[in-house]
């Protein structure tokens, strides 16, 4: 990234790049909660969407941790106008995709939590997608450094 480049950047790009740490954050917090405060999170849910949630496995959080971690890296990556925003936006999309494909698909997540419990997990997908291509973008335009 050339001065030139630097001077060009859209103030856009300045909003995309705020509402990734902002997601990425807020999805640290429900990381958190899912983890560490389970019981209080599922109080409000059915009995059987109670323990569909107590069965998730282990391994699924931790896959949830390295998306939302590597997602905040790579979004602190991308304020700081880093290429390397690009391998942990990367890494937090396929952590995104195994953790809803296990829980909607392979463990009956749609069938526990019914149609409209698919809107967040297509959302959070969605949006990890954005941060990528938005990191590609940026790449390509010439506003990321080394």
């Amino acid at each position: 990234m050339d001065d030139e480049n630097a001077a060009r950047i859209p103030k856009w790009f300045w909003l995309v790049a705020v509402s990734a740490l902002i997601w990425n954050l807020m999805g640290f917090v429900i990381f958190f909660g899912e983890t560490f405060q389970q019981e209080a999170v599922i109080a409000g849910f059915e009995p059987e969407q109670q323990e569909w949630m107590r069965s998730t496995p282990r391994w699924i959080y931790v896959i949830f941790g390295l998306s939302v971690c590597t997602g905040i890296l790579g979004s602190l990556r991308l304020l700081a106008k880093k290429k390397s925003c690009i391998p942990l936006f990367l890494t937090s999309l396929i952590a995104v995709l195994i953790q809803m494909a296990y829980t909607m698909l392979i463990a009956g997540g749609l069938r526990v939590m019914g149609p409209t419990g698919s809107i967040m997990p297509c959302v959070v997908i969605l949006l990890a997608g954005v941060w990528l291509g938005f990191s590609h973008l940026s790449s390509r335009q010439g506003w990321l450094g080394a």
